[in-house]
C-alpha cells in the first residue's frame, strides 16, 4: 500500500535564509494528521544560505530536509536548523531530519550514497584505509611524505624502502649490501654537480703504437663532428688559365675527396688579365653557390686576391666535384689561382 507525504518545494537561486514555521498546527491538516513535513530544494546559489526553524515547537515535533540543489562551498556554506553542514555534502544529495527534543533541535544527516565524493578525511577513522582499499596506480608523488632535497628512494638489505641523501658531486651505485650508496667520482676524472666532467691531464692516449690496455682512443673513431670548427677547417685549391679560347665557356670539374661545406672563395691573379675575367662556381648539382661568384677587372694588379664569401647551395658530398665556369669578357689573358676554404662534415 502507497504512502503520501507532503512536501514543500523550495527553488534556491541565491544566498539568504529561508525559515520553516515549526509552531504547533501549522502543518497542514490532514486525516489521520501528518506526522512529519518535508520540505525540498533544488536550484543553485551563492553560499551562505540557511534554512531556520521559526516559532515555538512542540516536543517531538520533526521536520524533514531534502537537499537536491547545489550550493557553492564557501564559509558556513549551508546550516540547517543550526547545524553546519559539510562542505562535501552541499553540492550532492542529502537529507537532514530535525528532531525537537523540547530543548533543541537534534539534526541527522543522512548521505545519498549514489552521489560521489560524499566522505571527507575528517571522517574516516586512523589507520581506517588499508593496501586492499588503495588501487594500483593511485598514489601521486604529491601525496608522499616530505623527502630530504637530494635524497632518494631505495630498497636496503632489510627489503624496506629507506632514503638515501646524495651529497654535492657525487653518483649514486649500486651496493650488494647496502643496496645504493653515494660515492664521489674520483681517480683519473672528477664530476661536478653542474655534470662537468672534468679528466685529468695525460691521461688519454691517442698513440697507434700503444698496446690495446694502454691506448684510450680506439683508431680511426675520431670524426669530424668531434673536432672544433677550426680543426676541421681545410683548404685546396686549382689554377684556370684564360688565355685559350678552349679553357673558356665550358665545365671545369674539381673533386671533392671528403663532406664538406664550401665557407669562402679566394682567387688571385697570377698573369695579367687581358679583360674582365669572370667564373661562376656551381655545386655538384648544377646550382650556384651563393655568393661565389668571382668577377677580376681587367685593371686588376697581378697578385691581388679577390674574395667572395659562400652562403648557400655549398654542402658537398666526398666523391663529386665543384663545377667551375670561366669566361673572358674579351681579350684573352690571364691565369687566376683558385683556393677554396671549407669546413669538413662528416
Amino acid at each position: 500500500m502507497s504512502k503520501t507525504k507532503l512536501s514543500i518545494h523550495v527553488t534556491v537561486s541565491s544566498s539568504g535564509t529561508y525559515n520553516v514555521d515549526v509552531s504547533p498546527n501549522t502543518f497542514p491538516s490532514a486525516t489521520p494528521p501528518i506526522p512529519r513535513l518535508s520540505y525540498v530544494f533544488s536550484g543553485s546559489a551563492t553560499a551562505p544560505y540557511t534554512i531556520a526553524p521559526t516559532g515555538s515547537p512542540d516536543k517531538d515535533t520533526f521536520v524533514e530536509i531534502v537537499w537536491n540543489a547545489n550550493l557553492t562551498i564557501g564559509a558556513s556554506a549551508l546550516q540547517i536548523f543550526g547545524a553546519n553542514i559539510p562542505n562535501e555534502l552541499i553540492a550532492s544529495k542529502f537529507v537532514a531530519e530535525c528532531l525537537y527534543d523540547g530543548a533543541a533541535w537534534i539534526v541527522t544527516v543522512r548521505p545519498s550514497f549514489d552521489e560521489a565524493g560524499i566522505v571527507d578525511s575528517d571522517r574516516l577513522a586512523a589507520d581506517s584505509v588499508t593496501t586492499a582499499k588503495i588501487a594500483d596506480n593511485s598514489v601521486e608523488l604529491a601525496k608522499m611524505y616530505e623527502l630530504a632535497t637530494g635524497s632518494v628512494i631505495f630498497g636496503n638489505a632489510s627489503n624496506r624502502p629507506t632514503a638515501l641523501s646524495v651529497a654535492d658531486s657525487t653518483i649514486v651505485v649500486g651496493d650488494s649490501s647496502t643496496g645504493l650508496v653515494s660515492v664521489a667520482v674520483s681517480g683519473d676524472a672528477t664530476l661536478s654537480k653542474a655534470g662537468a666532467l672534468t679528466i685529468a691531464a695525460g691521461v688519454i692516449e691517442g698513440d697507434a703504437a700503444a698496446s690495446a690496455g694502454d691506448r684510450n682512443i680506439a683508431a680511426a673513431t675520431i670524426e669530424p663532428s668531434n673536432l672544433t670548427a677550426g680543426a676541421r677547417k681545410d683548404s685546396f685549391s686549382i689554377r684556370l688559365d684564360f688565355d685559350d679560347a678552349s679553357k673558356l665557356g665550358g665545365q671545369i670539374f674539381l673533386p671533392v675527396c671528403y663532406n664538406c661545406t664550401v665557407d669562402s672563395v679566394k682567387a688571385t691573379l697570377v698573369g695579367a688579365a687581358g679583360s674582365d675575367l669572370t667564373t661562376i662556381i656551381k655545386n655538384a648539382g648544377g646550382t650556384v653557390m651563393t655568393g661565389s661568384q668571382i668577377d677580376i677587372p681587367s685593371a686588376t694588379v697581378i697578385g691581388n686576391v679577390i674574395s667572395s664569401t659562400v652562403t648557400g647551395n655549398n654542402t658537398m658530398t666526398a666523391g663529386t666535384n665543384i663545377i667551375l665556369e670561366p669566361s673572358a669578357a674579351g681579350t684573352l689573358g690571364g691565369h687566376v689561382h683558385f683556393t677554396f676554404f671549407v669546413t669538413r662534415d662528416n
